[in-house]
């Protein structure tokens, strides 16, 4: 593993030493597709970390500090997203058309949405994570939602047991995006318990971004940006342990 850091600190130290570089992207992201480019990474699964056995990430100066860690759609049932957005989509002011469900929800409180109430629980006993739907006198009307701790162990696992975290600044000039990039720390996973303690206290968060195609043959359809498990930068070294 050693060897594999080496290798990617070396080629972070040399993009470092070429100060602001040029985005060739404009969307959510970009920073990490330009570093992934720049270090000649062409393979592009998701589901595999980015360098050899190092999964990569970059966060912008300033902004939100939420590092995702993976994407996981519930795997309770088919069609769950459809479900969800059926039953607890709604639409915003400028689409009176077509619903969404962009939240993100946690165990250690809950996330008002008009008149229900939603709540992240971790059951053990049945190994799942739950989302709870409460009404607005807090009864229990939803518990099908679900992520089994088989699919998203396996997940953690094959993606998340070495990880490379990435500070960047971005600057516009010119109408032009670029970006420095200035510091890279390493990082080993603890475990998939401590994991759970995580999501059990709040520190990790599940993160919904259901929306719709708003042009093309799809316009309309329903287009899940995906449901992300994440983690505030501060408390990174909760999940995993640093080291050089």
């Amino acid at each position: 593993m050693n060897n594999m850091v080496k290798e990617l600190d070396f080629k972070f130290q040399k993009i470092k030493k070429d100060g602001w570089i040029l985005g060739d992207k404009n969307n959510v992201g970009s920073a990490g597709i330009l570093f992934e480019r720049l270090i000649g990474k062409t393979n592009n699964n998701f589901e595999l970390p980015d360098f050899n056995n190092i999964e990569i990430k970059t966060k912008i100066k300033g902004r939100e500090q939420y590092i995702t860690l993976f994407v996981a759609t519930p795997d309770s049932y088919l069609f769950e997203i459809k479900r969800i957005l059926d039953r607890y989509g709604y639409k915003r002011d400028d689409n009176k058309i077509n619903k969404i469900f962009n939240t993100s929800l946690y165990s250690n409180y809950s996330t008002k949405i008009f008149n229900k109430y939603f709540k992240i629980y971790v059951d053990y006993k049945d190994k799942n994570v739950v989302m709870k739907v409460y009404d607005n006198n807090y009864c229990l009307i939803d518990s099908d939602t679900k992520w089994s701790f088989d699919m998203l162990e396996e997940k953690l696992l094959r993606k998340l047991i070495y990880l490379a975290v990435i500070d960047v600044e971005k600057m516009y000039k010119g109408g032009k995006r670029y970006f420095r990039y200035t510091d890279i720390s390493f990082y080993k996973l603890r475990d998939f318990k401590i994991f759970l303690l995580l999501v059990r206290s709040g520190k990790i968060r599940v993160t919904f971004r259901i929306g719709f195609y708003k042009d093309g043959i799809r316009c309309g359809k329903i287009y899940d940006h995906g449901t992300s498990f994440s983690i505030k930068k501060d408390d990174i070294e909760l999940l995993f342990t640093k080291f050089e």
